[in-house]
């Protein structure tokens, strides 16, 4: 297999030809934000936080572009800081006040970003408060938050390709539009299985685990 030389952020990477430029940034150590794209899927580009300089008129995202022999890739520079943030901003215009990924598990990666670039206040609220995109309790175990989704497809890829479920899907145009469950059923009615992939791979508060409820005293007695 070939190899490709590049320079990343002053450092001199050696990677094998075909290999993406925040695969290649990830192999020597230097994180490239993503919301997107997740190592166990097909990288599509949708989010383009990981949006990088390489020297031409346009920012590419870093995980579907492949290297090139002699590229010279800058991943932080005032430019790019500048496009996450506008990015980061617009995408947390659409969130709800709280994120249940964050008060739960505390792994939100949209909030974790919006941190890191020091984005406070909300310059474009959508008043989504007033008029959310609705929430579908109908699964015992997973709980969907539509105004929390970035539409950023890692669900639909995981139940498709990692599962093999092919449950989720997207349905509406422009701002209605969602991701769905077989014909837009309720999840709890669809033909989801409640393995969690979709869980794991979300980066928002869009899909989280339920808690479970208590177990009867009955079976607390029996299990002791």
């Amino acid at each position: 297999m070939s190899e490709v030389t590049l320079t990343i952020d002053g450092q001199s990477v050696t990677v094998p030809a075909g290999t993406t430029i925040w695969e290649a940034a990830a192999a020597a150590g230097i994180d490239i934000p993503v919301l997107c794209h997740d190592p166990r899927l097909e990288p599509v580009g949708v989010c383009r936080v990981c949006a990088v300089d390489i020297g031409e008129r346009t920012l590419p995202a870093a995980c579907v572009r492949r290297v090139e022999p002699g590229m010279v890739v800058h991943t932080d520079t005032a430019e790019i800081t500048a496009h996450r943030r506008v990015l980061t901003e617009l995408l947390l215009a659409d969130q709800s006040a709280t994120s249940r990924r964050e008060t739960t598990t505390g792994d939100d990666a949209l909030y974790a970003l919006a941190r890191k670039l020091e984005v406070g206040t909300i310059p474009w609220p959508d008043g989504s408060e007033n008029t959310p995109r609705g929430h579908d309790t109908s699964s015992p175990v997973i709980a969907v938050d539509h105004q929390a989704c970035i539409l950023c497809d890692r669900c639909v890829r995981a139940c498709d390709d990692i599962q093999h479920n092919d449950v989720i899907t997207r349905t509406g145009k422009g701002h209605a539009t969602r991701i769905a469950f077989d014909l837009d059923q309720p999840m709890g009615q669809s033909s989801c299985v409640s393995c969690g992939e979709c869980v794991a791979v979300c980066p928002t508060g869009a899909l989280t685990h339920r808690a479970l409820p208590e177990r009867p005293a009955h079976l607390e007695e029996v299990a002791s």
